[in-house]
């Protein structure tokens, strides 16, 4: 199981979220996710709790993001050259979403400055694969996180 904490903006299009939440099951935690746009085509930006790792995905069909954020996941996890196993653990883990609202100032923080470079990536580049998004924007070190790169701090934890 995973709770998807989700901004109040997103939150409007996705549905209603849970009153009371557990912890995820998940080794990555939490993932707290934010709506963008670049010129008219939108993007919900997702970032794990743990590792800060990215998950970006097209801001159509968001009454059904629960259940397309464990694609997403894995598709990065092994462009990362995480283990399939582990990758099939965590996007099983993943399968079974709760919706909740953001309740991490920090996380928010850096959903921010990740959603303003990749909405710069995306106009210079708008054929770009949102996998090959997300691993660029993981290379982005990160101040929480000690000045880490979110790709590896992943790594580290996924073993």
């Amino acid at each position: 199981m995973v709770t998807l904490r989700l901004t109040q903006k997103l939150l409007r299009l996705v549905g209603t979220p849970a009153l009371e939440t557990e912890p995820s099951t998940t080794i990555l935690g939490d993932w707290t996710g934010n709506l963008f746009y670049v010129g008219r085509a939108r993007y919900v930006l997702l970032v794990s709790e743990h590792a800060r790792l990215p998950v970006l995905v097209p801001g159509r069909d968001l009454k059904n993001l629960g259940r397309n954020f464990p694609g997403a996941l894995a598709a990065v996890l092994l462009a990362l050259g995480v283990p399939a196993s582990t990758v099939e653990r965590e996007a099983e883990a993943s399968a079974n979403a709760l919706m909740a609202t953001t309740n991490n100032r920090s996380l928010l923080g850096t959903i921010s400055d990740f959603s303003f470079l990749v909405s710069h990536r995306l106009r210079e580049r708008p054929d770009v694969d949102l996998t090959q998004a997300a691993l660029w924007l993981s290379r982005t070190p990160v101040g929480p996180l000690s000045y880490e790169r979110p790709r590896d701090v992943a790594r580290q934890l996924l073993g």
